[in-house]
């Protein structure tokens, strides 16, 4: 006797092992390319987050100081701009800016630090804001920033009186 051999036997091409295979690999892509993107998000929402703790840091050390302290350019560098924020290391080339304002007055003049790599530098004084009533305070922070390393810029503005803070 002769055997036969089943010619109707059932199974995958393949093509369509193939297919399934493309197929696979495409989703997994996507996939892998979405956890990188979310990745990229997240990165930028936490260094988001460092800079605007960095102004708020600032914006309270300022708070805290008295009025003559406040309006002088020397102390603010010395005591205030000569060290980190809290923060401040995990924001990559960070540089920050003081600008101090007369608010509601006609005194011409402002204050104006920066702080750069761990240097701070006097761009102009204004000795004049002692004798005003209250200064706008213009608090900017920039760095570099993922993706694509490009630069960001934050800013907060307070108006800072001989007896308190008001946030904008």
């Amino acid at each position: 006797m002769r055997r036969r051999l089943r010619t109707d036997q059932a199974a995958f091409a393949l093509v369509e092992c193939t297919i399934a295979t493309a197929v696979s690999a495409l989703f997994l892509g996507s996939l892998f390319l979405m956890n990188s993107s979310a990745m990229g998000t997240i990165q930028l929402a936490r260094e988001s987050a460092c800079a605007s703790q960095v102004l708020q840091q600032r914006v309270e050390s300022m708070r805290i100081a008295n009025w003559h302290q406040v309006t002088d350019t020397n102390w603010l560098k010395t005591n205030l701009l000569n060290i980190e924020a809290p923060g401040a290391s995990q924001l990559t080339n960070m540089s920050e800016t003081l600008t101090l304002v007369p608010y509601g007055s006609t005194t011409v003049g402002n204050t104006q630090l920066t702080r750069t790599n761990g240097a701070v530098a006097i761009v102009s004084s204004n000795s004049a804001l002692l004798g005003e009533n209250a200064v706008k305070i213009i608090w900017t922070v920039n760095y570099t920033a993922a993706p694509n390393n490009r630069t960001i810029s934050r800013q907060i503005v307070a108006i800072l009186a001989k007896g308190g803070v008001a946030k904008w």
